[in-house]
């Protein structure tokens, strides 16, 4: 199922995964926090090169002069439409957890993995106007 507005925690991360599978990226796009999508746009304009490396880690290639006048909600677009990430999630069998709390922060860790390895990762999830956004990630707990 795919959710427009998740009041939920633990829905969040299953409806983002869920909505790039189901190809409405736009859905899952709407899913990131305000602030996560302003400090896109502000690596866009400060560090373009950056995001390149952002993009190859997704195997995407993209010239500099493409992201020109693009915003961070239209990069994101762009690289969570592409098939590899598609790819990926069905890959490493993403599989999102039960949210933890961390002083006044909250996690979601996300397994995944390949031929039996797994790690972890966490999604930081923010409550914007009573719906749960994806803030930002880290590969540990902060």
């Amino acid at each position: 199922m795919i959710f427009a507005s998740i009041t939920d925690s633990t829905e969040i991360v299953p409806a983002f995964r869920d909505s790039i599978l189901a190809g409405n990226v736009s859905a899952a796009v709407d899913m990131i926090s305000i602030e996560a999508l302003l400090d896109v746009d502000s690596v866009l304009t400060q560090n373009p090169d950056q995001i390149s490396n952002v993009l190859s880690y997704f195997g995407l290639q993209m010239e500099i002069r493409e992201m020109q006048g693009m915003d961070g909600k239209q990069l994101l677009l762009e690289i969570l439409s592409s098939p590899n990430v598609f790819g990926a999630i069905v890959l490493f069998g993403i599989s999102p957890e039960e949210p933890v709390k961390s002083a006044e922060r909250t996690f979601v860790p996300v397994g995944y993995g390949l031929f039996g390895e797994r790690d972890t990762i966490y999604l930081e999830i923010v409550s914007e106007s009573g719906h749960w956004k994806i803030d930002d990630f880290f590969e540990t707990v902060p």
